[in-house]
């Protein structure tokens, strides 16, 4: 799922001299020292997504921008995370681990199922949420050990970044959708999202979620690659939600409703294409452990060969270890 607009935390800047006034020389001194100061683009990304919801002196004052940027980065970490001294070590941990910052989400209200508004709020995960930050970790730990395996046999090298810029969290008053989105590098995390109850739910929502990052980096690939097939597939089927599950990478469904990225009210080639890279991943996680899952997603259709085709050519190096199709699956019979 995907929305965004993440609040800009402002920063302070030099105001140029009027015209015909001079200016006392303490003054050009002090201009001089705070624009040799001023936070580099580095420096304001950190800023912006861990203290969007502080006053913008709070974070500065704690952190100064003099910092070198990977020590502001974990000076940041330590400063939102201080009085949760367990939440501190996982975020820290998740920095460490990946590069990627656990900030926070300002925005007020975001679109849920069916496009109606719902009121947000900036969350970080301590306390009780803390838990997420693990399963996050966990999540990015087992990506990187898939993808080690991947790469090593791929002909091409892989061109799926992994690791966000950061996340951004935030929280709903009850469960509610989204449950997270994916946009300009960023992932935002919702505390309550239904979505997000486990460690097996939160690793497939968030590889989801990175597949956005990476379509978004490509230009909006799945609307290029896949858009015509997609559509085809919305024309044949219409109406007829069963149809749609010969077409479904996955079983998400919405509330009273059909396939996730077929239903009406979420509709949306870029969704398909997420889950079609979140099946890919499944596929050979299964494949990779000795328990292939059966049958293939190419092989239930020529619309699902041609889109699992075209995804494993332009981001997993043209790596596809699944079984032939024609072959069969496997027998448990011995000879």
């Amino acid at each position: 799922m995907k929305r965004r607009a993440v609040a800009c935390l402002l920063v302070a800047s030099c105001a140029t001299a009027a015209v015909g006034c001079a200016r006392p020389a303490g003054t050009r001194a002090r201009a001089a020292q705070q624009g040799a100061h001023r936070p580099s683009p580095v420096h304001g990304r950190a800023l912006r997504q861990m203290c969007a919801d502080l006053t913008p002196g709070a974070c500065a004052k704690a952190c100064p921008s003099t910092l070198p940027a990977r020590e502001h980065a974990e000076c940041l970490i330590a400063f939102r995370f201080a009085g949760d001294d367990a939440a501190l070590e996982l975020a820290r941990a998740l920095y460490a681990k990946t590069g990627v910052l656990p900030g926070v989400d300002t925005t007020q209200s975001q679109g849920t199922y069916g496009g109606t508004q719902i009121a947000t709020r900036p969350a970080l995960p301590i306390g009780d949420h803390r838990q997420h930050l693990a399963w996050i970790i966990a999540s990015f730990d087992r990506y990187d050990a898939i993808f080690s395996s991947l790469a090593a046999r791929a002909p091409r090298p892989i061109d799926f970044r992994l690791h966000p810029d950061a996340f951004v969290f935030f929280s709903t008053e009850t469960q509610a959708y989204p449950s997270a989105w994916g946009q300009g590098g960023v992932v935002g995390y919702n505390l309550e999202g239904p979505l997000h109850t486990n460690e097996r739910d939160v690793l497939e929502t968030v590889f989801h979620e990175l597949f956005h990052l990476n379509d978004e980096r490509r230009g909006g690939w799945s609307a290029t690659a896949l858009g015509d097939l997609f559509e085809g597939i919305v024309h044949r089927c219409g109406t007829d939600h069963e149809c749609f599950g010969d077409f479904a990478p996955h079983d998400t469904r919405v509330p009273d409703g059909t396939y996730y990225p077929f239903d009406e009210k979420t509709r949306d080639v870029r969704e398909y294409a997420a889950e079609l890279a979140l099946r890919y991943f499944r596929e050979h996680e299964a494949i990779l452990e000795g328990a292939p899952l059966e049958p293939p997603f190419k092989c239930g259709s020529e619309d699902n060969r041609v889109a699992w085709e075209r995804l494993v050519e332009d981001f997993f190096g043209g790596l596809d270890l699944s079984r032939d199709c024609a072959l069969g699956p496997p027998s448990d019979e011995g000879p």
